[in-house]
């Protein structure tokens, strides 16, 4: 009866203090496994506001040279990918899947799950939680600036499910997205790429990163 007790109170502290699963991708000290592209130390580990359950805070200044991103230092194929982020008023973040390298528009190659401000956005795909300029949101379910927000993406073969704040924003054969603009069909999205967080100029923070592959 103790261990059951136990058991049951273990699971819900889990729940209740939000804890992930799945390999960290941001160890709380520095940004070892990862690469820097068109900026130059925009990227830091910060303990400012840490949450124990969730560690330190890896935060973008903004400075950059040109179109600017954190690449993970490998690829991935099918993943399931958590993260927490935020931004002040007016900031703009996004979360680059599947770029098959790392140079040029990332969120052409591969794609971008918006993080943003979006109070005053009227495109919805460039409201958070859904695919820049691809795939709209199913609604906006971001927090007001300066909170934090909770962000899953899992890829699987061609499939694509975003979730934030535990709210379906994306549910989408990735092969059934037609051009648009600029930006070519998603079936042009390869199987596999790197994972980036991009620094669009304003300040974003991200914790808790962490990634399970799928087989």
């Amino acid at each position: 009866m103790i261990r059951a007790v136990i058991a049951v109170s273990l699971t819900l502290l889990a729940v209740v203090s939000g804890c992930s699963t799945g390999t960290p991708l941001f160890n709380g000290q520095d940004t070892s496994g990862w690469v820097e592209i068109g900026s130059r130390g925009a990227w830091r580990a910060d303990a400012k506001d840490m949450c124990p359950a969730r560690g330190p805070a890896l935060t973008c200044s903004g400075q950059h040279d040109g179109y600017a991103w954190l690449s993970t230092d490998r690829k991935y194929g099918d993943f399931e990918l958590t993260l927490d982020w935020r931004v002040n008023a007016g900031g703009n973040t996004g979360v680059f899947c599947r770029a098959p390298d790392r140079e040029g528009r990332t969120s052409m190659k591969g794609f971008e799950v918006q993080a943003c401000d979006d109070s005053k956005e009227q495109d919805p795909t460039q409201v958070s939680g859904g695919v820049f300029n691809r795939i709209p949101a199913a609604g906006r379910f971001a927090k007001l600036p300066g909170q934090w927000n909770h962000l899953k993406i899992t890829c699987r073969g061609r499939h694509l499910r975003v979730e934030l704040n535990g709210r379906v924003t994306v549910d989408a054969d990735m092969d059934a997205v037609p051009a648009k603009g600029n930006d070519p069909p998603m079936k042009n999205v390869p199987n596999e790429g790197y994972i980036g967080l991009q620094n669009h100029g304003t300040l974003a923070e991200f914790r808790d990163i962490r990634i399970r592959e799928l087989r």
